[in-house]
């Protein structure tokens, strides 16, 4: 068989994609299930866990381990004209890494494969509780703000006693000015 028979190689054919859908609080299986039962390929990121209460008795039950998210698998056509609607699906995570111009608006984030693997398989396999960690910050990374108020700002980081960034903007004849900003407003400057 030659490549021009698969579907994915088709000119004009979009391949599937893993897109992150925001659902609203504990309902990410519901969400999953109506979205399976449409034909969607979807997964929830939770790992089984043995949780023993006061009175002795223990059970394995399943940690959400990403709340509030659903991933889909589809093609970017169809996550805008039918996914976007389904009224579980609040809106889809976004990246600005992929904005093509300034002030436009940031396109849906897409998991690559290899990541969604390694996840599915870190979860499943894990002899202990599996956590997702942010992209960490380091005091002195250069970033820049890349949504709110303060788009497009650029600074260095600094840690604050409260635990989020605080963005440090240098101001050559004024000194410095700082502000706490929320981690997911700010993106690293390569």
């Amino acid at each position: 068989m030659t490549a021009a028979l698969y579907a994915d190689d088709a000119v004009g054919v979009e391949s599937p994609h893993w897109y992150i859908a925001i659902t609203s609080n504990r309902a990410e299986r519901k969400c999953s299930d109506i979205l399976l039962a449409s034909g969607y390929e979807t997964y929830v990121a939770g790992q089984l866990e043995r949780h023993t209460w006061k009175n002795g008795r223990s059970k394995e039950v399943e940690r959400i381990v990403l709340p509030s998210l659903v991933f889909v698998r589809t093609t970017e056509p169809d996550r805008k004209k039918r996914l976007a609607f389904f009224p579980c699906v609040k809106r889809f995570v976004t990246d600005p890494a992929r904005r093509k111009e300034p002030g436009a608006p940031a396109p849906a984030a897409i998991v690559p494969d290899k990541e969604m693997e390694t996840l599915q398989f870190m979860l499943a396999h894990a002899d202990a509780p599996v956590s997702i960690v942010e992209t960490p910050l380091h005091v002195g990374d250069r970033v820049r703000v890349a949504s709110g108020g303060l788009r497009g700002l650029e600074g260095t980081v600094q840690r604050s006693d409260s635990g989020r960034p605080r963005l440090f903007v240098s101001m050559d004849i004024l000194g410095s000015a700082a502000v706490e900003i929320d981690r997911n407003l700010i993106e690293l400057i390569p």
